[in-house]
């Protein structure tokens, strides 16, 4: 799901009073549609928005709509009143093009980067059922239970019998993560070498623009998850380029399970400067038609990064 540029600068959080108000994509999406549905419904000062007839209108629960709400109210749009939820100041006389997307999948996105982030910090317990999940995160029942069963399939998660779901213990230990490496080992050198195989020429040059913009930021710990998303893209389109599908869904696997590990970088800017010049010499290789020595130079890259990852295990890995 992608807005373009256009419609997602259209509703964007700003600073009040209290400081910075964030707004997550989906909140942000999520205001632009209150304000297209208020637009179309002729909706005038003082029209009072009901969050749950909102949450029934859009499908998702309480959590993301209320954000949505008090971003409209920091833009000026609507106003908070006290026990009395969010009126219209003024009618809508603009509102954004509504595109056909699929909120659930940017619900069910945030609500894994959560309980990723909570189980990764202690604050989630091993074991859970879904009704403790949703009361936790102000989720709906539905999504938790989208989210849970997403888990299980990439090995997250099991079943409890009778009810709930435990997590499991080994998948952020050295030997799992061992095992991740050796499985990527084995299949992204590969698809380097894949008859189908074809560079997006296009997609490379943006790829080095970005490293190489990366490489110039003076590091910090925030940027650890930026770090693993312009890795996991790397990775991810080289699949792609392979031009076979179950190349790429296994590595697509592959990302998810390291985004659940990913949120915190404990292997210093060394490691990162080295993986970018990695990815940029795998890449030079590509551009170059030198598909056999550019296979080599991924399980070089795979073999450090698993090196530093299973002897000095953090947590996570080191962006391999």
């Amino acid at each position: 799901m992608h807005m373009s540029r256009k419609r997602a600068g259209t509703v964007k959080a700003r600073a009040t009073a209290g400081g910075a108000l964030a707004a997550s994509r989906l909140q942000t999406e999520l205001a632009g549609r209150i304000l297209y549905l208020l637009k179309e419904q002729g909706a005038g000062p003082g029209h009072h928005l009901v969050e749950q007839d909102l949450c029934r209108h859009f499908g998702v629960s309480r959590t993301p709509i209320r954000g949505a709400l008090k971003l409209l109210a920091a833009q000026g749009t609507l106003q908070a009143r006290t026990h009395r939820g969010f009126v219209l100041r003024g009618p809508v006389r603009t509102a954004p093009e509504v595109e056909t997307v699929n909120l659930h999948e940017e619900e069910d996105k945030e609500l894994f980067i959560a309980i990723a982030e909570a189980r990764n910090t202690g604050r989630l317990p091993a074991d859970c059922t879904q009704q403790e999940l949703a009361r936790l995160f102000g989720a709906k029942l539905p999504t938790v239970g989208r989210v849970m069963r997403h888990l299980s399939e990439l090995g997250l998660v099991e079943r409890k019998r009778g009810h709930g779901w435990s997590f499991v213990a080994s998948i952020n230990s050295a030997s799992a993560q061992a095992e991740s490496y050796n499985f990527r080992r084995i299949l992204e050198p590969a698809e380097l070498l894949q008859p189908d195989f074809e560079l997006d020429r296009e997609w490379a040059r943006a790829c080095r623009a970005r490293h190489l913009v990366f490489k110039r930021k003076p590091w910090r710990k925030t940027l650890a998850v930026e770090f693993f998303e312009m890795n996991a893209d790397f990775h991810e389109q080289l699949a792609r380029c392979s031009g076979n599908r179950y190349l790429l869904d296994a590595i697509q696997r592959q990302n998810q399970v390291r985004s659940f590990l990913n949120y915190q970088w404990g292997y210093g800017v060394e490691r990162v400067q080295a993986s970018i010049e990695e990815h940029l010499g795998i890449l030079d290789a590509l551009e170059n038609g030198q598909n056999r020595r550019a296979a080599d130079l991924m399980l070089a890259h795979l073999d450090s990064s698993k090196a530093i990852s299973v002897i000095d295990h953090r947590g996570g890995d080191a962006a391999g």
